[in-house]
């Protein structure tokens, strides 16, 4: 959700690999590079750095544009779209509830056609009248 934002992502040092955030005031807070040895740790900061490339390459996440498209406070999701003036396009689906949403869909997509789903690496094809898809607990879910 942070890099899909508008904005600029802040991250803690350590944050992309695992490292708590947690500062002790008066305290060094040294980095814990060790924590890189772990391989939970070692595939979020692949994951952090996955991310970040899909920020910088894809134009429709670093400008100000964005439309929330769809709001569940009952389901805990919500969707927004954003674009670039050059054509990208990024809609953002994001389940904040730890019920695995099956069969989901989103009535106002932008537009139909062929979209990338980014997270799970999915080609979906988005009919005039949308299309279902799942969305697991605690995740987002990027089409572009």
């Amino acid at each position: 959700m942070l890099v899909t934002a508008v904005g600029i992502p802040m991250l803690w040092m350590g944050e992309e690999f695992g490292k708590s955030p947690r500062p002790t005031p008066h305290q060094p807070n040294k980095l814990q590079w060790s924590l890189l040895k772990n391989q939970p740790n070692h595939e979020l900061l692949e994951y952090y750095k996955q991310v970040i490339l899909l920020r910088e390459h894809w134009p429709a996440l670093y400008t100000e544009n964005i439309e929330f498209i769809h709001e569940n406070p009952e389901a805990k999701v919500i969707a927004y779209y954003r674009w670039s003036d050059e054509g990208t396009r990024a809609v953002v689906v994001a389940n904040f509830s730890h019920t695995y949403l099956s069969g989901n869909s989103i009535p106002k997509f932008p537009a139909a056609g062929t979209w990338h789903e980014w997270m799970y690496n999915k080609i979906v094809e988005v009919g005039e009248e949308g299309f279902k898809f799942d969305v697991p607990e605690w995740s987002a879910q990027v089409f572009v």
